[in-house]
């Protein structure tokens, strides 16, 4: 059978439809231009690429062409923040890295500072604590 065929049986006992494998079918959400959240069954082995390509709606087609449009622009909308999430998380992760090596780089520093200034001022201090 063809993809986009709208043929379907339905089980004896459960009332769901079944693939032309006999499975079960899977519903499932179309994204597209012309069908956006509109449900579908299909082959649940068709993601895996050895379905039976079974195919047929969930529901009648419902909503006007400016829901259809709203729907559209919602989902770019979102795929659009999605995007800028990725990315703010890979600045983020770049962030943290660069403010732990400067952490790294303070303690190192600091280390450095007290070994050798350290018998300099010992005496010093010995000295102010006798008195």
């Amino acid at each position: 059978m063809e993809l986009g065929s709208s043929s379907s049986r339905k089980s004896r006992n459960s009332g769901h439809k079944l693939c032309f494998c006999g499975l079960k079918a899977s519903i499932n959400q179309a994204w597209t231009d012309k069908n956006p959240a509109r449900r579908f069954y299909g082959c649940p082995r068709f993601k895996f690429g050895n379905g039976c390509k079974y195919f047929s709606w969930f529901d009648e087609e419902e909503g006007t062409e400016w829901q259809k449009k709203a729907l559209i622009e919602a989902r770019d909308e979102i795929r659009k923040k999605d995007r800028i999430i990725e990315q703010l998380k890979v600045t983020i992760a770049e962030m943290r890295s660069d403010l732990e090596k400067k952490q790294m780089e303070t303690v190192k520093d600091e280390d450095e500072i007290t070994f050798s200034d350290a018998p300099s001022f010992h005496p010093i201090l010995f000295r102010l604590k006798t008195q």
